[in-house]
């Protein structure tokens, strides 16, 4: 009887200690530049199959939380959904550029991104017009368990559109935009 009651506290404990971890769970997207924001994000889905350009050993792969048809954009990238229809967040292949996408959603209608080194972010406006920041200030971390983007990728919701290469992540809205990647920000070419 000892025995089942000792294994009974043992749960109990694990259970009290589960409820003291973060607030986060696993997929949530953490604020970028120190945003805080209802709905934490999760997976950006893919395609069903993983896809022929994704980086072997990317840093967290996509998953497929939908059963929707990706479609091909103009540039010939995949595109896939978006977590939630107001938006989400994913990182590059290399684990270095992250964005969010944020459309509609709780008071924020913009797209993010950022690079870990050299410390850098960009945000873009509805209109396509993009600010950026080089302080340390205006970088965030991505979330535990934000997905990868393959190379080949794209996704947004709204007016943006932010497409994985391996020359880095081109974000658009309404035909502009910026591109990011180790080297800095520029204009997006049209």
């Amino acid at each position: 009887m000892r025995h089942i009651t000792l294994a009974g506290a043992t749960v109990g404990l694990l259970l009290l200690l589960a409820a003291c971890g973060p607030v986060t769970q696993p997929g949530d997207a953490a604020p970028a530049g120190g945003r805080t924001s209802p709905g934490a994000t999760a997976g950006v889905p893919s395609a069903a199959a993983p896809s022929a350009g994704a980086a072997a050993g990317s840093a967290a792969p996509a998953t497929s939380t939908t059963t929707a048809a990706a479609t091909k954009t103009t540039s010939g990238a995949t595109l896939v959904p978006m977590q939630r229809s107001t938006g989400g967040a994913f990182l590059s292949p290399s684990g270095n550029i992250s964005c969010e996408i944020h459309y509609q959603d709780a008071g924020l209608t913009e797209a993010y991104c950022q690079t870990g080194t050299p410390a850098r972010s960009v945000r873009l406006d509805a209109t396509g017009a993009y600010k950026t920041c080089t302080e340390g200030g205006c970088i965030g971390n991505p979330g535990e368990g934000t997905p990868t983007l393959a190379y080949g990728q794209a996704t947004g919701v709204g007016p943006f559109r932010c497409e994985s290469a391996t020359t880095g992540v081109t974000c658009t809205a309404n035909g502009k935009g910026f591109h990011i990647d180790n080297a800095g920000i520029t204009a997006a070419r049209s």
